[in-house]
């Protein structure tokens, strides 16, 4: 089986692949994005907080600073693979503006865990 272009979403994608797509697709919004693709980030990005903030503390300036730079660099990967995952279950990435609410990054997250629907079709990419 052939490799599976930038343009559609990768399934059972390995966490080195789904990391290295994350950042190749810095900021594409439009397609869509498989679980893996979507979760592998979000679990890098976990550990990397974590390390920064083991590592040069949580209150030290320097801690701060890196956290706060490393958080920049992903925020509109994030946001992007964020849309790509709701399209891949037939929602709009408008729906990130959930994000703004008390509640809404719960129902984001059972969104994003939600299995592919065809209703996605529509974002696919040429």
């Amino acid at each position: 089986m052939g490799e599976v272009t930038l343009s559609q979403p990768l399934r059972g994608a390995s966490p080195r692949d789904a990391i290295v797509r994350f950042f190749k697709k810095y900021a594409t919004f439009e397609g869509r994005a498989s679980r893996s693709e979507f979760w592998w980030p979000w679990l890098f990005a976990w550990v990397v907080n974590t390390a920064i903030t083991l590592i040069l503390g949580n209150d030290s300036a320097l801690g701060n600073i890196v956290g706060g730079i490393f958080a920049l660099a992903i925020l509109v990967p994030s946001l992007a693979v964020g849309a790509r995952r709701l399209h891949d279950t037939g929602r709009s990435g408008w729906w990130q503006l959930l994000y703004l609410t008390c509640v809404g990054i719960i129902v984001l997250i059972v969104f994003w865990a939600l299995p592919e629907k065809a209703e996605g079709d529509k974002y696919n990419v040429a």
